[in-house]
C-alpha cells in the first residue's frame, strides 16, 4: 500500500499540474488558436514548470540544500517554492498575457497567489500540502471552464474531484502532511481560483 500510495504521489505531483491545465484548456477550444501556437505554449509551459524546476531541484540536491526530492523540512520548501513563484510570474508575463489568454492567465495568478500563502505558511511552520493544493486548482479551474462557456465538463470535473479525494488520502497515509494541512490545501486551491477571477472581472 506504501508503494501504491508513493506511486500516486509521483503521477499527481503539482509539478505536473501547470502543463496538463494548459493542455486541457487548448483541447477543450481546439477552433480558437492555431496549432503552431498551441504547441509552443504547451511547450514552453512544460519547459518552464516541470523541466527547469526539476533542473533545479537536481542542483539542490548535488550542493546538498536539500536532503530528498520529497522536501521534508519546511526549510528544504522554501527556495523551492520561491523559484516556483519566479517561474509562474514568468508564465504570466511572457506566456498568457490577459487579452489573448485571460483564463490560462487568471489560473496562473492564482497559483501564484496560493503560492505566496504556502510560502507563508513555511515561516509559521505549517507546510500546506501542494498536491492537493494543485489538484483542487485544477478542479475548479475545469468548473470555472464549465460554468463560463457552457461547456458539459463532468467527466473531467469528476475525475479531478476524485484524484484530490485520493491523493489526499495517501498524503495522509504517508504522513506526509497532517488533516489540516490537506484540508487548506484543498480549499487554497478552490478559493484562489475562485477569487483571482472575479478581481478582474470586477476591476475591469
Amino acid at each position: 500500500m506504501r508503494k501504491f500510495a508513493s506511486i500516486i504521489s509521483v503521477i499527481c505531483h503539482p509539478i505536473f499540474i501547470p502543463t496538463l491545465a494548459v493542455a486541457l484548456f487548448f483541447y477543450l477550444f481546439p477552433d480558437f488558436y492555431q496549432k503552431p501556437i498551441v504547441y509552443a505554449k504547451i511547450l514552453a509551459t512544460a519547459i518552464l514548470t516541470i523541466f527547469i524546476p526539476i533542473v533545479f531541484l537536481f542542483i539542490m540536491k548535488s550542493i546538498k540544500l536539500i536532503s530528498s526530492f520529497k522536501l521534508p523540512t519546511y526549510n528544504e520548501r522554501k527556495l523551492p517554492l520561491l523559484f516556483f513563484l519566479m517561474i509562474d510570474l514568468i508564465v504570466i508575463n511572457y506566456i498568457f498575457d490577459i487579452y489573448n489568454y485571460k483564463h490560462l492567465f487568471y489560473f496562473f495568478w492564482a497559483l501564484l497567489f496560493s503560492g505566496i500563502i504556502c510560502f507563508l505558511g513555511l515561516l509559521f511552520k505549517f507546510k500546506i500540502s501542494l498536491h492537493t493544493l494543485g489538484l483542487s486548482s485544477l478542479s475548479f479551474f475545469m468548473i470555472y471552464l464549465s460554468h463560463n462557456f457552457e461547456l458539459r465538463l463532468s467527466f473531467y470535473i469528476s475525475a479531478l474531484l476524485l484524484g484530490t479525494g485520493i491523493v489526499s488520502s495517501m498524503r495522509l497515509y504517508l504522513k506526509a502532511h497532517t488533516f489540516a494541512e490537506v484540508l487548506i490545501g484543498v480549499l487554497l486551491g478552490l478559493a484562489t481560483q475562485l477569487i483571482i477571477p472575479l478581481f478582474y472581472i470586477y476591476k475591469m
